[in-house]
């Protein structure tokens, strides 16, 4: 029997079980509140109700209640799903990673029943580098945006690293550490979760207590939201990191030291044979229970990105840090990535594979389909990774997501799930909202077909000129072939603006491991801004439209810039002092003119990411630290040795105001001041210290604006005429 909630009236209540699609009934309440939350004084207009699952899946379904649409689920996130695909393919509204378009008209009801069941029990979220790419200093209002934004697109499953510094602290202060010697130890938030996944530590401390006990009280408020949502929390797990020193407190410890990563002391590795091991482990799921309440999946991620396990055999080790975990949680799920050898078959040979929860973001860089083999039959669930770094590159391979998706479904009956996992969330709201909806799609979708849907719900109507603009972007950016570069790392994403790039004749790439060249034909990607410069004037004024309009002008000026650059190098090696003034003076106006156009949307403020810093700091030095924190992970990444020597620099590089004029666009100002000055003497130009510059901008103390200003159109319509695509 079905229970019925006209949002508004008391809700049903009973307890949630553990795993997806188990659920006979379930409170209401919350997933009321999102629909209030999101809908407002419209919310009314849809009744939501629980719905018995069907052969252990879950599912929803959209029916007509008189004048009213009414949306039920078998789960909560079932329920927010459908009502997310009520608002999508009935009413034709869309909220988005990048802005929403709600209207204000009466909702329609459903002209007849939809039904829809998910494709797979878990729906993932969250790389862990996110926490440092994209919020390590969010407040509540941004994360519970955040999270019923993810409630409503059917994410069941998402990491929580804030508040783990804590964690750490209370364990290792059980074993003799003092005060001082963990709170250097332990890394600021933008940077920390590098640390829980055994890669450095020891960046710009101490830590102060009281940014601890605010990220902590932090995490319970998300943790909270997320059990009453139905997501589960997947919470970081010991699997052995202990300091480097560790050895010269307990002498006969076990410790295999790990080297370097990207130029960082990795922290040592316990042997989990050692006696201490478990003692460690025990100390730590207490300390977290005690803190953060219990879960059902743990992220364990041993030699990520390196590491050795030294004279430990691989399997046993992986045996006994899953026994310490099961010890503390009877049942619990392992979460691991598939990423660069990962997971190694001596550690599958190892474990329980059956309590495995792998996150495959390998599946593409030498596309294999056969996991069930590749993982000896462990659950894994295919991760999407579109973004890296944080940064701002427009595109992806949806490709992979429409046909080969449900084909590695159809092939591996291991596969459990999906997984969003780009390093930044906060672009590409196209390749979030594809992605996620594939969990409930059946097999291959006409991505044609879907991007028309999306562009009505988008802009409110199935505009000529907003159909044909993302007709190419579908055609370019969003069909990033996987076998046109050379191997690396970002197969799935798109190339980078070479204006962020640290200043060269010959740069190709502004970070380290991204593409080296355009993923995508240029000059026909530029035909889609003359195009949504000509969406019709009724649609202009939805928040949706400004920001895909100033998105794809700013990738259209990024990519200006891999044309421009070998323009200038050939004048400057013909020694064409004039033309090299001429083309470099373009450059330099290209740059600027970006960053105006950057400064009339709040997304691409670096205002934004900075004010956010203020609200976590105690005391002016503490803030002077913090605010060094997010702004290194933009620019240098982290010391000397890391940023130049390791090559980190401007991994998290962003088409941004304030950081593009004031940090990117003078790198090429004093850069093409040398080399004109080489031109005008003949006297070789000296060598740049991009790493000093880089930290004068670090340590710098302007404030930047936190609201935009300016006309997007008008100047969305200059950069057309300035790269010559207006009519």
């Amino acid at each position: 029997m079905r229970t019925l909630l006209a949002l508004g009236l008391l809700a049903f209540c009973v307890p949630l079980a553990a795993t997806p699609g188990e659920v006979p009934g379930f409170d209401l309440r919350p997933a009321q509140a999102v629909v209030q939350r999101v809908l407002g004084r419209r919310a009314g207009q849809i009744e939501l109700a629980t719905l018995p699952a069907q052969d252990g899946g879950e599912r929803f379904r959209i029916a007509r209640a008189g004048t009213r649409a009414r949306v039920e689920g078998s789960t909560t996130s079932a329920l927010l799903f459908g009502v997310n695909w009520y608002l999508k393919y009935v009413a034709q509204l869309q909220v988005s990673t990048n802005g929403e378009r709600l209207g204000d008209s009466p909702l329609p009801p459903p002209d007849a029943p939809i039904e829809q069941r998910a494709r797979f029990p878990w729906r993932y979220a969250l790389n862990q580098n996110t926490d440092g790419y994209t919020m390590p200093y969010w407040d509540w209002a941004r994360w519970e945006r955040e999270i019923d934004l993810y409630a409503l697109s059917g994410i069941n499953a998402m990491i929580v690293e804030r508040g783990m510094d804590s964690v750490l602290y209370d364990t290792f202060r059980d074993f003799g550490y003092s005060d001082r010697e963990l709170r250097e130890w332990i890394t600021q938030p933008a940077h920390q979760n590098w640390q829980l996944m055994g890669n450095m530590c020891c960046f710009d401390g101490p830590i102060s207590r009281e940014l601890m006990a605010r990220r902590a009280k932090s995490a319970r408020q998300i943790l909270a939201r997320l059990r009453e949502l139905g997501i589960t929390p997947v919470l970081p797990g010991f699997y052995g990191m202990v300091p480097a020193d560790f050895a010269k407190k307990f002498a006969h410890a076990h410790v295999i030291e790990q080297g370097e990563w990207a130029g960082f002391t990795r922290p040592g590795w316990l042997d989990p044979r050692d006696p201490l091991f478990a003692k460690i482990a025990a100390s730590f799921y207490r300390h977290q229970r005690e803190l953060y309440g219990d879960s059902t999946i743990y992220d364990l991620e041993i030699f990520q990105e390196g590491g050795t396990s030294g004279d430990v055999p691989v399997g046993d080790g992986a045996r006994l840090i899953q026994a310490a975990l099961d010890a503390a949680h009877p049942g619990a799920k392992w979460m691991m990535l598939a990423w660069q050898g990962n997971p190694q078959p001596k550690l599958l040979a190892g474990v329980d594979r059956s309590k495995l929860f792998i996150i495959d973001i390998d599946h593409d860089k030498v596309p294999r389909d056969d996991r069930m083999t590749d993982f000896h039959g462990a659950p894994f669930l295919f991760g999407g990774i579109w973004a890296f770094g944080g940064r701002t590159t427009f595109g992806a391979d949806i490709r992979n997501y429409t046909e080969r998706l449900p084909r590695m479904a159809d092939a591996n009956p291991n596969m459990i799930g999906t997984a969003v996992f780009a390093e930044g969330m906060d672009t590409n709201p196209f390749a979030f909202d594809l992605f996620t909806e594939m969990a409930w799609r059946d097999g291959e979708v006409d991505a044609a077909r879907w991007t028309e849907n999306y562009v009505q719900r988008r802009y409110g109507a199935a505009d000529t000129h907003a159909l044909a603009a993302w007709k190419i972007l579908r055609e370019t950016a969003y069909s990033i072939p996987p076998d046109t570069v050379e191997f690396h790392s970002e197969r799935e994403a798109g190339q980078e603006s070479l204006f962020a790039a640290q200043p060269g004749l010959t740069a190709f790439q502004a970070s380290r491991w991204s593409p080296e060249a355009m993923r995508y034909d240029a000059k026909k990607f530029a035909a889609a801004l003359p195009q949504l410069l000509a969406v019709a004037p009724a649609l202009r004024a939805s928040a949706t439209y400004r920001y895909d309009l100033v998105d794809v002008a700013r990738q259209t000026l990024a990519n200006e810039s891999r044309i421009l650059l070998p323009r200038i190098k050939a004048a400057f090696e013909a020694k064409d002092r004039a033309h090299f003034a001429t083309l470099t003076q373009r450059w330099l106006a290209l740059m600027d003119l970006q960053d105006r156009l950057l400064s009339t949307q709040r997304d691409f403020l670096v205002g934004v990411w900075l004010d956010r810093v203020r609200g976590w700091a105690s005391t002016p030095a503490e803030l002077r630290r913090l605010d060094y924190d997010a702004r290194s992970i933009l620019t240098t990444w982290g010391e000397r040795k890391a940023s130049e020597g390791a090559e980190l620099h401007d991994y998290g590089n962003k088409d941004w105001a304030g950081l593009t004029r004031d940090y990117y666009m003078r790198r090429w100002e004093v850069y093409f001041a040398a080399l004109d000055g080489e031109l005008r003497t003949g006297v070789t130009a000296q060598p740049i210290d991009w790493f000093a510059l880089g930290e004068e901008w670090n340590r710098g103390t302007q404030r930047y604006p936190t609201r935009p200003h300016g006309d997007s159109y008008a100047l969305a319509a200059e950069t057309a005429r300035a790269l010559g695509l207006a009519d």
